[in-house]
Parts: structure tokens; C-alpha cells; sequence
């Protein structure tokens, strides 16, 4: 790292002040000699002025400032509302599946069992009548 030279606290100064009032020839005279002399000074000047520059151009204009204040709000209350129902909607579904539950077992138990008697279609189970036997007509095997 190369030594300072004297002045280099002044000059700092001045090119900060530079762009927010114009400055007096003198003032001029000094920057213009010790840029000339301090290359660490002019590097670091040149560096600020391309940082700056880069602000300006990243900052937003007066009427589109608005525009933007109203998205971030709608966004942030899509948001809000997206976590609100992220947080019911599980309480919700089961909610809902039990109502069904409760009310189809309501609505079995209210109905009664009803059990087709004749034409019967094939596949149901069906109970065949025994003859009532006496025992006396029970055959006994020797």
C-alpha cells in the first residue's frame, strides 16, 4: 500500500461536496492537481462516482412510487389470506367429512332393514325351509 499524500482528507471532501454545490475554481484547481498526484484518491473518486451513478438510475420515479406502494399492500394481503386458509383448510376438510359420516350413520339407522322375500335374484343368500321332523321319524343307524 503506497503512503498518502497530503491532502488527500481535503480531497475526499471536496468531491463529496461537488455534487451537492458547485465548486469555486480554487477548489477546482486543487482537485484537478492532487487527482494528478494521488492515484488512490482518483481510483477511490472514480469508484464513488460509478456508485452513485448506479443509485440514480435504480431509484424509482415520484409517479410510479404509488403504483408500487398499492402491489406491495394487495401482495401482502393475498398473503395474509393464503396463510389463513393454509392454517384452516385441514380443520376444515375433516370437518366436513365427519358432517358426511354422522350423516350417513343417521340416515342408516333411521331406515330399516328391508329384505326381499320372494323373487329374490340370484347371489342373495336364501334360507331354505326344513321339514319339522319329530323323533320318532328320525331314522337310527345300527
Amino acid at each position: 500500500m503506497k503512503a498518502r499524500v497530503f491532502g488527500c482528507k481535503k480531497f475526499g471532501r471536496l468531491s463529496s461536496e461537488r455534487e451537492d454545490r458547485p465548486l469555486s475554481p480554487s477548489e477546482d484547481r486543487f482537485l484537478d492537481r492532487h487527482r494528478a498526484v494521488c492515484a488512490e484518491c482518483k481510483d477511490l473518486e472514480r469508484t464513488a462516482s460509478c456508485a452513485l451513478n448506479m443509485l440514480r438510475m435504480a431509484t424509482l420515479e415520484p409517479d410510479i412510487t404509488p403504483m408500487f406502494e398499492d402491489r406491495v399492500i394487495r401482495r401482502l394481503k393475498v398473503q395474509q389470506v393464503k396463510e389463513s386458509l393454509n392454517y384452516w383448510s385441514p380443520a376444515l376438510v375433516g370437518a366436513g367429512i365427519a358432517c358426511i359420516v354422522i350423516f350417513v350413520t343417521l340416515h342408516l339407522a333411521a331406515s330399516p332393514a328391508k329384505m326381499k322375500e320372494a323373487n329374490m335374484p340370484d347371489g342373495e343368500a336364501r334360507r331354505f325351509a326344513r321339514p319339522n321332523l319329530e323323533l320318532h321319524e328320525i331314522p337310527v343307524i345300527r
